[in-house]
């Protein structure tokens, strides 16, 4: 009767009442250092294979766009963080080796917060945002495994820290690890703070729309969401001025007109059949398909939790540009899907098998986020049959 999971409940609601064995207590502390050791070796594997990637050619990974603009903001250029050959000026003073831009459309709020690193050797700036990015992804396998079933949590965590999609983003220094980690805390905060989280995925700005959308169906969302993007925009303003503010526009163009291998977007592949990267045509792309994403994301159910889940699987799909380290967006619907052993070795099997695939040139990945959003649907409508309830709750 001492065992943990026998004997009557404390109070209704509150699970068994704990171990009283030593020897129950003791196995519980054994099997959570265990867990937290697995974890910590982990990150350390992902910070390590992510910076010996990097070191191998530092100037080929995004990171040193994003650095470049921090810098300028450190070195007090920080109304030149949205010109183009300012950016590029100093992207070849840091790294000689780049003599093209890599662009950085993101917010320049951005910069500023980065600043701190821009004022640090490339290396050492480097080494600290991969650490944090590994942080961030740690902090979102474990807000997510909220919505596997509890006997696939510890299953799902070597995928997110070592999947293809994550281990790129580390390399590339990118911010998606950052923006995964809002998007999972949001499922579990307040509704005004939830919306808040959502709106940090203005920090990469082709997966806010349906985030968006998501959050402005909830009073108390909608106001966490106006907030964190208005204060995104006026911190963004105030770091490189008006002028600044009139050129940014320019940076969004040209990653909405990038046509890279790998991209993930269903509008990425319209294009490769049609050809070209005329702006005209990718806009009417865009709309149209953020317009599809909008419905499915909306019209299948009410539940917040899965319309987040949605968005974030259909934001890849709408993106006009969006490429593999993005793909850590459909963790969410990974986690969802783990509800069996056999389901989780489908999903993440079947997941890291398309990653490579799309890495090797076959666009396989956006047919996979299809598919993974059509099994969510069967699953919740399942769910609401079992439960008596109708699937729009």
């Amino acid at each position: 009767m001492g065992r943990a999971g026998n004997g009557t409940r404390r109070e209704i609601g509150r699970g068994d009442p704990e171990a009283l064995l030593p020897r129950d207590r003791a196995h519980g502390h054994r099997r959570a250092i265990a867990r937290i050791a697995l974890a910590v070796t982990l990150a350390a594997a992902a910070w390590v294979i992510a910076f010996l990637t990097w070191s191998s050619e530092p100037a080929g990974y995004d990171f040193v766009a994003f650095y470049s603009a921090a810098r300028l903001v450190a070195t007090g250029s920080a109304s030149s963080v949205t010109d183009a050959n300012a950016l590029l000026a100093m992207e070849h003073a840091t790294l000689p080796q780049r003599t093209i831009l890599l662009n950085d459309p993101n917010p320049p709020a951005l910069a500023l917060l980065m600043a701190p690193l821009g004022a640090l050797p490339l290396t050492a700036a480097y080494a600290i945002w991969t650490a944090l990015g590994v942080a961030a992804l740690a902090g979102a396998a474990v807000l997510l495994g909220r919505l596997a079933d509890a006997t696939q949590r510890m299953r799902l965590l070597p995928f997110a820290m070592l999947a293809p999609p994550s281990l790129i983003a580390l390399a590339e220094g990118q911010t998606t690890p950052f923006v995964l980690l809002a998007i999972a805390g949001s499922l579990g905060a307040p509704p005004l703070w939830s919306g808040a989280l959502l709106g940090l995925a203005a920090f990469r700005p082709q997966l806010l729309p349906l985030v968006a959308l998501v959050a402005l169906t909830d009073r108390r969302r909608a106001l966490g969401l106006v907030a964190t993007t208005a204060a995104i925009a006026v911190v963004s303003l105030a770091t490189v001025g008006v002028e600044g503010a009139t050129r940014y526009p320019d940076l969004l163009t040209r990653a909405a007109v990038e046509l890279r291998p790998g991209e993930l977007g269903l509008a990425a592949l319209v294009r490769r059949i049609a050809g070209g990267e005329e702006l005209v045509l990718n806009a009417a792309l865009a709309i149209v398909i953020y317009a599809v994403g909008a419905a499915a994301v909306l019209i299948r159910t009410r539940m917040f939790t899965t319309r987040v889940v949605d968005a974030s699987t259909w934001s890849l799909l709408a993106a006009p540009h969006a490429l593999l380290h993005d793909g850590v967006m459909a963790y969410p619907a990974v986690a969802q899907a783990a509800t069996t052993t056999t389901a989780t070795a489908l999903w993440v099997g079947s997941g890291l098998a398309v990653a490579l695939i799309q890495q090797a040139g076959i666009p396989l990945v956006p047919l996979w986020l299809i598919a993974i959003w059509i099994w969510g649907g069967a699953r919740s409508r399942r769910v609401a049959r079992g439960s008596g309830l109708p699937a729009s709750r």
